[in-house]
């Protein structure tokens, strides 16, 4: 019956069971349906910028500890080259040294051979003298004589031998003397050629300790460059071989902000030379105008003057005529013009040829050349002999400005041409070829450098 008791136990029963079966299909779409988007919360977003913060910080590090390296690197390079220049210097002052000595020894020798004939022809009039019971050999030609013409000219001929014999005897002692101060000489210069000697030994050792300090330096900080570029990668998620690629553009970015820096500041010193010479020049033009006029208001005062005298003495004077200006040589200084030996083709081709061979320190062709050695080989193809050594070929080469250099001019770096480390040969287009430093190979380089001289040096 609809208002029973258990009417109504059986539809509460079932409507529980509908609510349950509905529930069970809710979730059971719920599982089947896509899940609703999650979206980070301000924590995770801030952990993350400071993650990627923290790695472009790192990464940031690792390349200033990875830039350091090679300025490193590059500082123990340039002082093992400067080294090397330096034993270069000592060897050729060696050999200038037992050049020396050879040209003093011969001189002795010379010199010994004139005393020794001296001295024996002094030696073979004591002989007679003694042979003669001293001096009356000389008396009896007195006493022999055959009247007073024939004593006269006895005496003539005995004062005349007497003479030579006393000529004699002062050369002996001129040439004995000349003989001791060549001895003294050649000894001094043969003490100087062993003193040259040992410093070349002692350079040479320095060298070679400098050499070998870049080679471990080189080893090292190669080592350290490795591990940097690897935990580069790692947190840039790349490879080390792009990461090296990466380093290597860096490096290459950094040398071409410095050269261009140093072409800049090349710019700047060439226009305050230009800017100086323009000054002397006008000022040197203004003193010849003076002069010019000075001496123009001279002739035209001494002109007046004969006039005035001629008119009182009633003669007439003929005008003078003007004197034609001389023309204003050219102001602007110019450099030395290019080797006129016609071999700059034979030069630069021999340098060409050269790329790619090893650097080895004191050496000077065929198989490795050091910088010095390779210009001085270069040049010699075209039959001018330069020293191996910086420092001697800036004293064989003439002044030019590095704007105004010419294909096979020499290219200095250091703090003076005297004691310049590093020469290259300028090839135009401001490059150069040079022999750079251990571990590396002929190559073409620009010539822009922070040590590059304002001067360059043509044969």
């Amino acid at each position: 019956m609809p208002g029973s008791p258990s009417v109504h136990r059986a539809l509460r029963a079932g409507s529980a069971l509908s609510l349950v079966g509905l529930l069970t299909l809710t979730t059971a779409l719920a599982a089947t349906a896509e899940p609703d988007p999650v979206y980070p919360s301000k924590a995770q977003v801030d952990r993350a910028k400071a993650a990627v913060t923290g790695a472009a910080g790192q990464i940031a590090a690792l390349d200033a500890q990875y830039a350091a390296a090679s300025a490193q690197l590059s500082q123990v390079q340039d002082r093992a080259a400067a080294a090397a220049e330096a034993y270069n210097g000592a060897r050729l002052q060696l050999q200038r040294r037992a050049d020396e000595t050879a040209a003093a020894q011969k001189r002795a020798a010379a010199a010994e051979k004139v005393a020794e004939a001296a001295s024996l022809e002094v030696r073979r009039y004591a002989a007679g003298v003694y042979q003669q019971g001293g001096s009356l050999g000389e008396i009896e030609a007195y006493l022999s004589s055959d009247g007073p013409q024939d004593l006269m000219d006895r005496a003539t001929a005995l004062e005349a031998v007497a003479d030579a014999r006393a000529r004699s005897v002062q050369e002996a002692q001129a040439t004995s003397i000349v003989a001791s101060t060549m001895k003294r000489q050649a000894a001094q210069a043969q003490a100087a050629q062993a003193k040259a000697a040992t410093s070349a030994q002692d350079a040479r050792d320095a060298a070679q300790a400098q050499a070998d300090q870049a080679q471990a330096a080189a080893v090292s900080i190669q080592k350290q460059q490795a591990s940097l570029v690897t935990r580069m990668a790692t947190l840039r998620r790349t490879s080390v071989a792009l990461e090296r690629q990466r380093q290597d553009g860096l490096a290459a970015a950094a040398a071409a902000r410095a050269a261009a820096a140093e072409a800049a500041r090349q710019a700047k010193l060439a226009e305050e030379r230009a800017a100086a010479a323009r000054t002397a020049a006008a000022k040197k033009e203004a003193q010849r105008a003076a002069a010019r006029a000075a001496a123009e208001a001279a002739r035209q005062r001494a002109a007046a003057e004969a006039a005035q005298k001629a008119a009182a003495q009633n003669k007439p004077q003929p005008r003078p005529q003007p004197r034609p200006k001389p023309r204003p040589a050219d102001p602007t200084p110019t450099p030395p013009p290019p080797s006129s030996n016609g071999g700059v083709s034979a030069v630069l081709a021999y340098a060409r040829a050269q790329v790619g061979k090893p650097y080895l320190w004191g050496a000077e062709g065929p198989d490795s050349f050091d910088c010095s050695g390779l210009t001085m080989r270069a040049w010699q193809q075209a039959g001018v002999n330069l020293s191996h050594y910086t420092g001697a070929q800036w004293g064989e080469t003439s002044r030019v400005a590095i704007s105004e250099l010419q294909p096979g001019d020499l290219v200095f770096y250091g703090s003076s041409g005297e004691s310049s480390h590093h020469v290259g040969l300028y090839v135009g287009g401001d490059q150069m070829i040079e022999a750079p430093h251990a571990g590396a190979n002929v190559r073409y380089a620009s010539i822009y450098r922070s040590d590059l001289l304002p001067y360059g040096g043509r044969p």
